[in-house]
């Protein structure tokens, strides 16, 4: 019988959020935390004290505050609330429904070769519909992976994104490869833009990518990790860099340099579908 290389527990708190309720997973020698709070996976090791996910010292969870770094659930919307969600110009908040809500796990299967865990969530407040509606995230963790899959079987006009923030020893020699030429750059108002030259992080980076590559490399210095995407129709790539860090209250000021975000996301609003999200990530160096 084969020795079983993984398991499964609960833990209160989460770094500096003491009182977060969390799961850890370890097969081998990588380890993951996730959150009941949001869903949020806050780390993610391949291997003992090599963290690849960030987390802002300032992060809060209360007062139904999201929590900044590790992979927020961005869902049913992405980004502000529009149509076809907020017809009455409500206030919504930022991302969609699902990061500031407790989450239920269940499902949690240790075996030989992963930990997996299953959360759920039923949200009714999503505007414009008139009943619950489930959404379902799964965490596998092998040794040498870790896979997030975001589903929702409601046929239905949604959003999501991961929207992973990555540790980065040297954000002066950080790039994401390969990127489409043509991007929507948020910081000019959604301007489209045509560009052959190499993403570099040496400002603002807020862009949307259209029809990514199902497989990205984030390369920091020596460190290269391999991000493969399925379901997704973009792919966005954020840094608040100076200024932006500023007016955020949970983000301290030079920490912009200690991370960036790729995010798996599904955008498309032209028909309702159910959703598949799924982003894989295996650490190369």
């Amino acid at each position: 019988m084969s020795q079983t290389l993984s398991q499964i527990s609960t833990q209160t708190g989460f770094a500096h959020l003491t009182d977060l309720p969390c799961l850890k997973l370890v097969c081998g020698e990588a380890s993951a935390v996730i959150s009941l709070y949001g869903a949020q996976l806050l780390s993610y090791q391949p291997a003992p004290g090599r963290e690849l996910l960030w987390l802002s010292p300032k992060a809060v969870w209360q007062q139904q505050q999201a929590i900044r770094g590790g992979v927020p659930v961005c869902w049913p919307w992405f980004g502000p609330a529009g149509k076809p969600f907020n017809t009455s110009a409500a206030k919504l908040p930022n991302h969609g429904l699902v990061r500031n809500r407790l989450w239920r796990q269940v499902q949690a299967k240790p075996s030989a070769q992963h930990a997996l865990v299953t959360l759920s969530i039923d949200v009714d407040d999503i505007p414009a519909l008139h009943h619950s509606v489930t959404l379902n995230l799964t965490l596998k963790l092998t040794a040498d992976t870790l896979t997030l899959q975001l589903d929702c079987a409601e046929p239905m006009l949604q959003q999501a994104a991961l929207h992973s923030y990555f540790a980065v020893p040297s954000l002066s020699d950080t790039s994401v490869s390969p990127l489409p030429g043509a991007y929507l750059d948020k910081t000019l108002g959604g301007e489209r833009v045509q560009s052959t030259a190499p993403l570099r992080f040496e400002r603002e980076i807020d862009r949307v990518y259209p029809e990514p590559a199902a497989e990205l490399l984030l390369q920091s210095g020596a460190q290269q990790l391999n991000i493969s995407q399925l379901g997704q129709d973009a792919t966005v790539v954020w840094n608040p860099w100076r200024e932006r860090s500023k007016a955020l209250p949970d983000l301290a000021e030079n920490s912009y340099q200690q991370f960036v975000c790729v995010e798996t996301a599904k955008l498309d609003l032209n028909q309702p579908a159910a959703l598949q999200l799924n982003q894989r990530l295996t650490s190369l160096r």
